[in-house]
């Protein structure tokens, strides 16, 4: 995902400690996983790789999948590949999506050279169908990105909303922001507008964690440096991404995606309003509160920031992904 237009990523998070990873009680093993596919842009801005390793590394997911959407497509898989690769988790098939430009990013010097994991043949719209349809009722699409896999997905298979359990997107931006009062494009809706509108107005099961949200929590040295000193495959991945997208020592990663998998791990925890609201995406890449033709979609509003930089470093230093036993 990239943050807004005009949006810089300003800010700090607090850091806290102690949360459990999740709120259910009951053993892992008694637990069933909740079925997702991740689509993402990763290698642009670095909240995407921080987002995929939080899908990863969450141990009630089951990640039938990562999709690739946007820009360089079969460069930006790369990424995820080597991620994966690193942390053992080649079961995981990468599907790449269509190519739209062919934008350059610092952070795709890290796997320029890596091929010991490659995407899978099939393009990311087709895997999406069809995991979806093969899993009906149980698959949640995480899509952190621009809309063109979805939308493409929905090209094939108008009903697919009959099929997914539900579809969480980081997109839109209703209100405002941390630094401006009234609604701004937000990238991953301005970057492909006609495929977010064919998105927001397919009647999917849409849940948005919106700029409104996610512009508030950013994250702060303290919590960097935590993860950094957790050595494992991850967080040394992590790490050398971040050294990467650093475009200034003042730099400072906005947690725009992963906002959106901890909604998806643990509905309604990690905010404190939802609104239903009737929403379309306007020609400029606005997303706008239509009562006469927008669709319902559930508003994520009021992050809690301290009960989800909990959630969220914990699972960063706890996991064991590609550590020998």
């Amino acid at each position: 995902m990239r943050k807004s237009l005009l949006f810089p990523a300003v800010g700090w998070a607090l850091l806290f400690v102690g949360m459990p990873i999740s709120n259910d009680a009951r053993p892992a093993a008694d637990r069933e996983k909740m079925k997702v596919i991740l689509d993402t842009d990763i290698g642009g801005d670095i909240d995407d790789a921080w987002a995929l390793a939080f899908v990863i590394s969450h141990n009630n997911f089951e990640p039938l999948g990562i999709t690739i959407c946007d820009g360089n497509t079969p460069v930006r898989a790369k990424i995820a590949c080597k991620l994966l690769h690193l942390t053992g988790r080649r079961d995981i098939p990468v599907a790449v999506g269509r190519k739209t430009h062919s934008k350059i990013d610092h952070q795709f010097s890290w796997a320029e050279d890596f091929e010991a994991y490659k995407p899978i043949a099939k393009p990311a719209a087709d895997f999406m169908v069809e995991t979806i349809k093969r899993h009906p009722g149980e698959v949640t699409l995480i899509a952190v990105g621009p809309l063109e896999n979805v939308a493409d997905a929905l090209r094939q298979e108008p009903s697919l909303g009959n099929y997914v359990k539900r579809v969480v997107l980081m997109s839109g931006c209703i209100y405002g922001t941390a630094d401006k009062t009234s609604p701004i494009p937000e990238w991953n809706v301005y970057a492909a507008t006609a495929d977010a509108q064919r998105v927001y107005s397919a009647g999917l099961p849409l849940t948005i964690v919106p700029l409104d949200s996610t512009t508030h929590v950013q994250l702060k040295d303290e919590e960097r440096e935590r993860v950094r000193q957790y050595t494992s495959p991850l967080t040394y991945s992590l790490e050398c991404l971040y050294r990467l997208w650093l475009s200034s020592p003042q730099s400072r990663m906005t947690l725009h995606d992963q906002l959106a998998v901890g909604e998806t791990a643990n509905s309604k925890a990690f905010f404190g309003k939802q609104e239903i609201l009737p929403l379309r995406v306007d020609e400029q890449g606005l997303t706008r509160i239509d009562r006469a033709r927008g669709k319902p979609v559930v508003v994520c509003l009021e992050p809690k920031r301290h009960e989800f930089m909990e959630y969220y470093i914990s699972h960063l230093v706890n996991q064991r992904l590609g550590m020998k036993p």
